[in-house]
């Protein structure tokens, strides 16, 4: 392999020990062992496991994003929000999510951690923004500011999907898909069953 490939395959090992074990729970001997190599190399490239850790989450985070937005742009303006909303909760076992808000976590005490979160924060934002846009733009309802809405979408993902991560709720995916769609609804002037159009209050 060359350097490059190696440091690949490095932080694709470290980022499957940490979807197993957890952002705090994983440690360097586990990647070796997935790997099958010694600790000599992973510090060949990487000064450190707090190093090596921040660069999994980050080519994680950013596969999954730059994932989506490839869909997203093969998906008509009327199915847009719905099918963002059906992403949400595509993954049962909810990786993705989970690996995301331990990363915010850990971030508190990780410099490297929250600024690639600030990354990560910075580019979910602009793919809802951008969604948004694409549906109003498509004639399927109206917002004022795409940026806010977008803002508020996002903590209302973080809010729900980190309680059927957490497991001990009463909401289901298709509750929380349902949660999400309708304030969509309301974000973008729609009627709260989800058709699109301007509410008679918006008319007047």
């Amino acid at each position: 392999m060359s350097g490059e490939e190696r440091r690949a395959q490095i932080v694709r090992g470290a980022y499957e020990v940490i979807l197993e074990k957890g952002l705090a729970g994983a440690v360097t001997r586990d990647v070796t062992r997935q790997l099958g190599v010694g600790s000599g190399l992973l510090h060949h490239y990487f000064e450190n496991w707090a190093e090596l850790r921040a660069e999994a989450v980050r080519a994680f985070i950013s596969s999954e994003i730059a994932a989506l937005e490839t869909r997203l742009t093969e998906v008509p303006p009327e199915d847009l929000m719905v099918h963002l909303m059906d992403w949400m909760v595509s993954d049962p076992n909810y990786r993705f999510w989970g690996l995301w808000l331990d990363a915010i976590e850990e971030a508190r005490r990780d410099v490297d951690l929250a600024v690639i979160i600030e990354e990560g924060y910075r580019r979910w934002h602009a793919t809802i923004e951008d969604a948004i846009k694409r549906t109003v733009k498509a004639g399927m309802g109206s917002c004022r500011s795409p940026a806010d809405a977008a803002w508020r979408i996002s903590a209302l993902i973080d809010g729900l999907m980190g309680m059927l991560v957490l497991g001990r709720t009463a909401l289901t995916p298709d509750a929380v898909r349902e949660l999400l769609m309708q304030h969509v609804a309301m974000e973008l002037c729609e009627k709260a069953n989800g058709t699109y159009g301007n509410t008679a209050r918006d008319r007047t």
